[in-house]
């Protein structure tokens, strides 16, 4: 038994630690560029929309500001039957050549666009949300990378922003710090295997109508994988997003995105080859499959350490393991406790976030299991 434990916190070590550190020396060793030139193809800026009343001047105002030449930049807002208003204020911009396309129904942001890439001609497409700020010049440092004729599609760096320092914004930043990382890396070993939903480019006529409840952010990427092009990473590339600032909130998320990546994995499936696919099934495995895993291998190291404690009370790894659990679940309590109270305190913010993030995987995978996603959902911010 006590060599099963060994084994779950190998597993655990290496999910968290053992492929980010892996992952890194691939790339550095690999070391596959991407050849960028400052090119002016014609964009497609498509900004999805579902009651954004609130945000979406500001999201056309900040697009109109891009630097990149007017003539060879179409905005459209893709509004999936919103009601509050946002379709007349996007309208509003149309002297300024901003277009609405209005889907009916609420089928979801996927079919949505599935709908209104029937009417799009340029080359490259940019998929953008109603809530993400763009850097000015982000436009022509995601298009460069298009020169490369193996690259298929870009993801740019998203930067959290949290000016209200909650348990969850702290969690989410540090937690995406270690994502960027990631995808550098993976970038420099040949291939991503996801995007940003919230500014992702890619060539047009590579675009796979998916169906409606599959979540673009990562199928999308895994589709273009299996056609033969690359997904790269564009580290200055800038966008920003608020993070979610209660734990409810990143759950519901978390909960979505995930069995989101489950359903889009099971649909790309044939990407699960790995002598047809061996550096995207390496990442696949490493990163998605076992991150999922972790849930049960936390609960699983958790009941079987408490059990050798009982059994074997001199045991001195797993007194000191079961401890350590303890003291993490412990810490992960107050911190949501503290949450509650308005109280945030930074180095208690990644027990709360981890067992936010594993618990929603949990939830995840058995509602994968049991029942089709939905095709809609509401922004979680």
């Amino acid at each position: 038994m006590s060599t099963l434990l060994v084994n779950l916190v190998l597993l655990i070590l290496y999910t968290y630690f053992g492929y980010f550190i892996t992952v890194i020396l691939l790339g550095k060793v690999l070391r596959r560029k991407v050849i960028k030139k400052d090119i002016e193809p014609h964009v497609t800026m498509m900004i999805a929309a579902y009651n954004e009343a609130k945000d979406i001047a500001r999201k056309i105002e900040g697009t109109l500001r891009l630097d990149y030449p007017k003539n060879k930049l179409r905005i459209i807002v893709v509004s999936d039957g919103s009601t509050d208003g946002t379709d007349e204020i996007v309208q509003s911009y149309a002297d300024q050549g901003v277009e609405l396309i209005r889907v009916e129904g609420r089928v979801g942001k996927t079919e949505a666009r599935n709908i209104a890439m029937a009417s799009i001609e340029g080359k490259i497409i940019i998929f953008s949300d109603a809530t993400t700020t763009y850097k000015e010049d982000v436009i022509r440092k995601i298009v460069r990378n298009f020169a490369d004729p193996t690259v298929g599609m870009v993801t740019g760096h998203l930067i959290y922003q949290d000016s209200e320092n909650t348990h969850m914004g702290i969690g989410q930043k540090l937690y995406w710090k270690y994502e960027t990382i990631i995808k550098k890396a993976q970038t420099s070993m040949g291939t991503l295997t996801g995007s940003v939903g919230c500014l992702t480019a890619f060539r047009k006529d590579l675009y796979t109508p998916l169906p409606k409840n599959i979540i673009e952010d990562f199928t999308g990427p895994l589709m273009l994988v299996i056609k033969g092009f690359r997904v790269v990473y564009e580290e200055e590339a800038l966008c920003y997003e608020d993070t979610t600032k209660k734990a409810s909130n990143e759950w519901s998320m978390r909960v979505r995105v995930i069995r989101g990546g489950m359903s889009g994995m099971l649909y790309a499936r044939a990407i699960l080859n790995p002598i047809a696919y061996p550096v995207p099934f390496f990442q696949l495995l490493s990163h998605k499959i076992l991150r999922w895993m972790i849930p049960v291998f936390g609960i699983s190291l958790f009941f079987i350490s408490a059990l050798v404690v009982i059994k074997e009370p001199e045991n001195l790894f797993a007194n000191v393991l079961f401890l350590l659990q303890v003291l993490f679940y412990l810490v992960a309590a107050i911190s949501f406790g503290l949450e509650k109270l308005g109280i945030h305190m930074k180095i208690a913010a990644i027990p709360l976030y981890f067992i936010v993030l594993n618990a929603a995987s949990l939830v995840a995978m058995v509602k994968t299991m049991t029942s089709n996603l939905d095709a809609t959902w509401e922004t979680q911010r």
